[in-house]
């Protein structure tokens, strides 16, 4: 059982320690699937994890994230025309109405992780607020009260037991006990 909770802790750990690379990192970069635009390919709820531009990274067929206005788009690269690209949604008849010039490319598709964007919607509500961060927090300090007072509980019983052996409260016996 310790071997099953020490893996399980050893892969969150890696998964919590890569969203925080990703999160951080000026290169990489985490976005919320809001439409169905792009869909089979990535979906609503989805999180798209993209990397930097590189210089020949760009080219038709390559899904890139670009920026109208205050807008993140994420669309697939149709073709090349000059310095500007034509883009598409996957589910999409026609392509966008207007053509994206390089340097509105802000990333390019690295991979999805599906439905995670549900997750962090959720949370965002008053009621995922609390389940995922109030009730734990609260479970937490539970425990943490429980130790505490289980631990003058035995102190207690301890003095106690003192008292009825008649032995003496030296410092001595004390740390022993404590340590």
């Amino acid at each position: 059982m310790k071997i099953f909770v020490w893996t399980v802790s050893v892969i969150l750990g890696l998964i919590v320690a890569a969203f925080a690379f990703v999160f951080f990192s000026p290169d990489y970069s985490l976005y919320v699937v809001r439409s169905g635009s792009m869909a089979p390919a990535v979906n609503v709820g989805d999180v798209v994890i993209a990397g930097p531009v590189s210089a020949g990274g760009i080219k038709p067929g390559v899904i890139v994230t670009y920026e109208i206005g205050k807008n993140l788009i994420t669309h697939r690269v149709l073709s090349i025309d000059g310095n500007t690209l034509i883009t598409k949604g996957d589910a999409n008849n026609d392509p966008d109405p207007q053509p994206v010039r390089f340097s509105q490319v802000k990333s390019l598709y690295l991979f999805k992780i599906p439905y995670v964007g549900y997750v962090s919607g959720f949370v965002r509500t008053r009621l995922g607020w609390f389940l995922a961060i109030i009730l734990p927090s609260v479970v937490l300090v539970g425990f943490i009260v429980k130790d505490i007072v289980k631990e003058a509980l035995m102190n207690e019983k301890y003095v106690k037991k003192c008292f009825e052996e008649r032995k003496s409260l030296t410092v001595k016996n004390i740390k022993r006990r404590f340590g």
